[in-house]
């Protein structure tokens, strides 16, 4: 079920939705008695927080601490935990807006601008957690998107169908790295005890996880996204070559 775009205590716009983003940049400026603790200091401790301690740490006191100041003064800047979350993801997501090489074609840029998100993410595995791959609203968030869709409408999409196309592979990356967080399936120990495990099955009941399982055991989440990449970039051909660029 969709999520409401209001919180139900308040009636006011929930953190991370088109309501909030514009109403965030129409409000009156808040008073900051504390002149040193800025959004930016504020979102890079965060991210220190993040980093070193993961989702569970990232609290409105915690950070309070780790920028030693008090609670009061970090909700002048931003009100709950659901907006430094939301704030959070959008400058997570500017990553992938850095320019991809000139010579390079629409697939070229698009692969680049996946690896390069990606590995980001993977870097930061608490910021993986936080995303939920839906709400990209942000000024950060609609400068990637709108290159996106400069990069799918020029190569023949229409602006539906490349906004559509620019949304499932930023979803595709997301998902990738969520299905893998804490598994590192290329340590050799966790290599073994796959292999191991896939052969101590009942061959009856699972017979292509004992017959494969050195195979299987080899497999890790770089060879998947690869695939997975290789996959939806084939598609947008097929899409580019029977589309008319012309049509919503």
């Amino acid at each position: 079920m969709d999520e409401p775009s209001t919180t139900a205590e308040t009636g006011e716009a929930r953190p991370g939705t088109a309501a909030w983003w514009l109403a965030r940049e129409n409000e009156p400026a808040r008073q900051r008695r504390r002149r040193s603790l800025t959004i930016e200091g504020i979102l890079d401790a965060s991210m220190a927080l993040l980093d070193a301690r993961g989702a569970a740490a990232l609290t409105m006191r915690n950070v309070a601490e780790e920028l030693g100041c008090t609670q009061a003064s970090l909700y002048r800047h931003v009100r709950n935990r659901e907006e430094l979350v939301t704030l959070l993801v959008d400058r997570a997501i500017s990553v992938a807006s850095a320019a991809p090489p000139e010579d390079a074609d629409w697939a070229e840029k698009a692969a680049w601008s996946a690896h390069r998100f990606r590995a980001h993410l993977r870097r930061h595995p608490g910021v993986a957690s936080l995303l939920r791959g839906t709400e990209r609203l942000g000024p950060n968030s609609l400068a990637g998107m709108n290159y996106a869709l400069g990069l799918f409408i020029g190569a023949g999409l229409s602006p539906k169908l490349a906004a559509a196309a620019a949304s499932s592979l930023a979803t595709f990356v997301i998902g990738s790295v969520h299905f893998n967080l804490g598994v590192d399936a290329r340590d050799p120990a966790e290599k073994r005890h796959r292999r191991r495990l896939y052969r101590s099955r009942d061959a009856e009941a699972v017979p292509l996880l004992v017959q494969h399982a050195d195979a299987l055991a080899e497999l890790g989440s770089d060879d998947e996204f690869e695939v997975g990449l290789t996959a939806l970039l084939a598609g947008f051909r097929v899409l580019i070559e029977n589309s008319d660029g012309t049509r919503d």
